[in-house]
């Protein structure tokens, strides 16, 4: 019997040696996933976004917490249609974001209540009016229960008020949007990011440096160019190698600076 019961004893600990392993085993791949992702996305290579959707590929084979996966392989889709977007390849566009919607789609379907994964949607939902501009009552209502779903499961999500703001300042402002209305939406998503947490390290922890860019873009968008680059700089502090920042909203205040 004690001898049953050694047996016993080395098998559990031995199971959840195993358990523990898988685990560990995940959270690093997710982890350094997480980072290769960022590097592409600051480079704005579509060929590293790429390689980095087959590494979250391979990680949906350990078979835990696929929501999650899904969710960051959508987000890689919806990346990869920024590459398209400056060409007009409305064809490619539409593949990667139907592709993105999809992914989002098995995220939430498994978990419901994962707010990340219903803002992206929100994000995501945008692209359509380059491809599909018939649709656009679909596209709206679409949108619009993202949002309300996101805001509800999680109000004080800094990259809510983040997607909003942005979705609101490329709004047109007869429609409510502009930088004037953008502005205070992206204020508090950046106060939230003061105080937010993520659940863990394989959660979604980005969008702080992206957030000060976009405030930046609605002081320049107003001429008030001094505010613009503080706000630059305080986006390039906490992510020197930000491409969106650096490039895009760069250029903006050069344009202005140069009137």
């Amino acid at each position: 019997m004690k001898k049953l019961f050694l047996i016993m004893l080395v098998t559990v600990v031995g199971l959840s040696s195993v358990k523990v392993s898988l685990a560990d085993d995940f959270s690093d791949a997710v982890v350094k996933a997480k980072k290769k992702m960022q590097v592409a996305s600051n480079k704005g290579d579509q060929q590293d976004l790429l390689k980095v959707r087959g590494d979250f590929e391979r990680i949906l084979q350990l078979k835990k917490n696929e929501w999650l996966i899904n969710y960051y392989m959508g987000v890689i889709d919806y990346f990869v249609t920024f590459s398209y977007i400056d060409k007009k390849d409305n064809d490619n566009i539409k593949k990667y974001t139907e592709s993105s919607l999809a992914l989002l789609d098995k995220s939430t379907d498994a978990k419901d209540d994962f707010s990340e994964a219903w803002i992206m949607k929100m994000a995501v939902q945008s692209n359509r009016w380059m491809y599909e501009p018939d649709k656009m009552n679909d596209i709206i209502t679409k949108q619009g229960e993202a949002k309300d779903k996101a805001k509800k499961l999680d109000p004080e999500n800094p990259r809510y008020y983040l997607v909003d703001g942005t979705n609101t300042y490329y709004t047109p402002s007869n429609f409510g949007g502009g930088p004037d209305n953008a502005l205070p939406i992206l204020q508090k998503s950046w106060d939230a990011f003061s105080t937010f947490k993520p659940v863990d390290e394989t959660y979604p922890d980005a969008g702080k440096d992206q957030c000060a860019g976009m405030i930046a873009l609605c002081y320049i968008q107003n001429d008030k160019l001094d505010d613009g680059k503080k706000w630059m700089d305080k986006g390039l502090e906490i992510n020197p190698d930000n491409g969106f920042i650096k490039n895009y909203v760069q250029k903006q205040y050069d344009d202005k600076a140069k009137k």
